[in-house]
């Protein structure tokens, strides 16, 4: 299959079909844009948000707020909702309560390594991003990938686990965006790795942008976090890394093994 004809099966699909879907939820009160950047550095927030599951409410009444030049973490047990609520963020899915408020400008929810065929070269990947956001800067991301020692050439499935999650990362930091939405990026990458593609987040992040990132890897990855946001039975907590730190004298992974999980 030809990479054109890919990128027009793979613009159907749910899981990366965004626009439409955005064009559709600005009809409803569930999610509303506006300007609520313009007194506060706000970009996101999630009022008294519901979403169920097959009966189970995955999201209980979560309340959320992401402002500007912020990390944030979100942390929970594998199928407790991480990914849920990084999709409501971005618009894949609608609340079944609640309200979503965020900027015009649409996030950016970083897709992973197997969204893309092994076939496809880093090349195809940054025409399929060309082709299906407007805010893509591909002349960056090109850039990108040259100072990363990507060779743009090269399939996906020659590249190394690490590096296939760089190249995703690039790609989706060079939207035009202020929200970056990442789902387990650095899950089954060596330590190494991990070390080098915190330092690359920090040193591309968009500037007045934050970053809201789904992991299991707290103990890795605690230290890059301003904030975390807790999963546990549908309840959502939001807390800041140093206030658990100075409050509770405790790290963030210790304070959510012993406090939130243990409840």
């Amino acid at each position: 299959m030809r990479a054109e004809d890919m990128r027009a099966e793979d613009m159907r699909t749910e899981d990366i079909r965004t626009e439409d879907m955005r064009t559709e939820d600005m009809r409803k009160d569930d999610i509303r844009t506006e300007d609520i950047t313009a007194a506060s550095t706000c970009l996101l927030r999630l009022q008294d948000v519901i979403k169920k599951r097959n009966g189970w409410r995955v999201l209980d009444h979560a309340s959320v707020t992401v402002r500007e030049n912020r990390i944030i973490g979100v942390v929970g047990d594998n199928g407790i909702g991480k990914s849920t609520l990084l999709k409501l963020m971005a618009g894949l899915l609608r609340p079944d309560g609640g309200q979503i408020i965020r900027e015009e400008a649409p996030p950016s929810y970083i897709l992973s390594g197997s969204h893309f065929y092994e076939w496809m070269t880093a090349d195809d990947c940054a025409g399929f991003y060309r082709d299906f956001y407007p805010d893509f800067d591909r002349e960056r991301a090109l850039m990108l990938l040259e100072q990363s020692k990507i060779d743009r050439r090269t399939r996906l499935c020659r590249l190394s686990r690490g590096n296939q999650e760089r190249l995703c990362m690039i790609l989706g930091l060079c939207r035009k965006s202020r929200l970056y939405l990442f789902d387990e990026p650095f899950d089954g990458i060596d330590p190494y790795f991990k070390k080098d593609m915190k330092r690359f987040l920090l040193e591309n992040m968009a500037d007045n942008s934050s970053i809201v990132m789904a992991t299991h890897l707290l103990k890795d990855l605690e230290s890059l976090f301003d904030e975390v946001i807790f999963l546990a039975d549908g309840r959502v907590w939001q807390m800041e890394t140093e206030e658990i730190r100075m409050r509770h004298h405790k790290s963030v992974e210790q304070y959510y093994l012993e406090e939130i999980k243990h409840d």
